[in-house]
């Protein structure tokens, strides 16, 4: 009986996220056996996932470091760090990937793996900067909505700086120039912004 367990029982559960898609039904009267509540909530789903998922290539792309990933691992690469939530299928990677190779943000070397051409991503100059400014906006935006949607965002502050102009996200111990890369305002100025913006 599910009302008897005990708030101390509930931590041996493991908790997932799950899209819709994965949820079942355990009562025919449930809201979730509505078929224009599935749908709503599926076409929601989609709308954010699609709207991060060239993020979330970017940020896996970029950690994978000069080496770079190829496409098979960088879906199982994407899976693992999401815990199965965020799941790109490869249909859906590849044209990204070419998308994002067209707009100069990622590079493909060709290597060679037991005796297979394998084509790796490197993230460009060009790609750091954008990951970077997407990084910036998407952590503001939800440190902003956070208090709307009632959740609690821990942002690391001590690791990177938001410019208040463009937020560009700047990594501190890498900051070699004293202003944001993409807008030029200078670093000095970041304090002075933030406390107008209180």
């Amino acid at each position: 009986m599910i009302n008897s367990i005990k708030v101390k029982d509930f931590k041996k559960y493991e908790l997932k996220l799950l899209l819709i898609k994965q949820v079942k039904s355990y009562n025919p009267k449930a809201l979730i056996n509505s078929e224009a509540f599935r749908e709503y909530l599926d076409g929601f789903e989609s709308e954010v996932i699609r709207g991060i998922s060239k993020l979330i290539i970017l940020s896996v792309i970029m950690h994978s470091g000069e080496e770079g990933i190829y496409g098979y691992k960088l879906v199982k690469e994407i899976k693992r760090e999401t815990e199965d939530i965020l799941i790109i299928e490869e249909g859906t990677l590849y044209p990204i990937l070419r998308k994002l190779k067209r707009d100069d943000l990622v590079e493909t070397e060709k290597k060679e793996y037991n005796g297979r051409l394998r084509s790796y991503n490197i993230i460009t100059q060009k790609g750091i900067d954008v990951h970077n400014r997407l990084m910036g906006f998407f952590s503001r935006l939800v440190d902003s909505i956070s208090g709307i949607i009632d959740i609690e965002v821990n942002l690391k502050r001590k690791k990177y700086l938001i410019c208040p102009n463009c937020s560009n996200r700047i990594e501190q111990k890498s900051m070699i120039k004293k202003s944001c890369s993409i807008c030029g305002l200078g670093l000095e100025d970041f304090q002075e912004i933030y406390d107008q913006e209180k």
